[in-house]
């Protein structure tokens, strides 16, 4: 009988779980409505009790999530507005539950790996994810380790330098303009009043804006972690569009300065799997017993 793993991506409106051999080439795969954590992780615990031979587990989980491994709630969803979710242990459950070793990243710290690893930055020591979407979420990862403090990092919620063309308020129920308030997909809808930043698609003012505004974030990681290589994913982050435009506007706003490619706009790429999260959480689960 193969040794499988289950890798498991834990997300705020469906979690999806998926059987892998070691060779990571999906068995079995399920997707399961996030309801309450005990009655979500109990249909996870049926999907993977249905196959025999599984040896550890990696999950992918939006944030937040505790990190700290010596804290005795390692592995649990932090304070989050998802009710009933915060405190949740969704990493001490399933492997109490299923009896095998597992550990957990966030969804995008994930993500980050699987490019190192095996999509658009493979082979890169030093490689950033971004994906942008309904939030704005970034993670670095070092020779497919993810660079932590404490905590996962935030980088959605750092502070940026207003458009001059743009007097959208902003959108983030905590700093307002912050980044993922400005250039988020839920704060393009409320500022260009659609339902979907595609409605936007012939709109070159929208996505000059957009461009500008991730270009800043561009430039904080270069100066921060002189990365080898920035991948954007996500639904608005991941638009062929948009990169091209973002790349245009790095190079400017880099301005020559400590960039490490011959053409800065070589810095940023588009993320190339389609499933990056489940895939970094394969991964995960492999590490475990390789």
């Amino acid at each position: 009988m193969d040794d499988l793993l289950l890798a498991v991506e834990a997300g705020g409106t469906k979690f999806r779980a998926a059987i892998t051999g070691l060779d990571r080439v999906v068995r079995d795969e399920t997707r399961i409505e996030t309801t309450t954590p005990e009655q979500t992780l109990d249909n996870v615990i049926e999907f993977a009790n249905g196959h025999s031979g599984i040896v550890a587990l990696g999950i992918a989980s939006f944030g937040p999530v505790i990190l700290d491994r010596t804290a005795a709630n390692y592995g649990a969803i932090g304070a989050t507005p998802k009710p009933g979710w915060s405190g949740a242990p969704l990493l001490s459950r399933l492997v109490n539950e299923l009896g095998v070793p597992g550990d957990i990243q966030t969804d995008v710290e994930a993500a980050a790996i699987a490019e190192q690893r095996v999509g658009a930055a493979a082979g890169l020591r030093t490689v950033v994810y971004v994906t942008v979407g309904t939030g704005i979420g970034a993670a670095v990862a070092v020779d497919g380790v993810p660079m932590r403090g404490r905590s996962h990092s935030e980088l959605g919620h750092i502070p940026v330098r207003r458009n001059a063309d743009d007097s959208y308020v902003g959108h983030c129920p905590f700093h307002t303009d912050c980044l993922e308030g400005m250039a988020s997909g839920p704060a393009i809808g409320d500022r260009w009043d659609v339902s979907s930043a595609s409605k936007l698609n012939d709109v070159d003012e929208a996505w000059i804006i957009e461009a500008d505004y991730l270009a800043q974030l561009v430039r904080v990681l270069n100066y921060a972690y002189a990365p080898d290589k920035i991948v954007f994913g996500g639904g608005v982050g991941g638009r062929p569009d948009l990169l091209e435009r973002l790349r245009a506007r790095v190079a400017v706003d880099l301005a020559d300065y400590a960039v490490h490619h011959d053409n800065p706009a070589d810095l940023v790429t588009g993320a190339e799997l389609p499933d990056a999260g489940m895939t970094g959480a394969a991964l995960l689960a492999h590490s475990l017993v390789s």
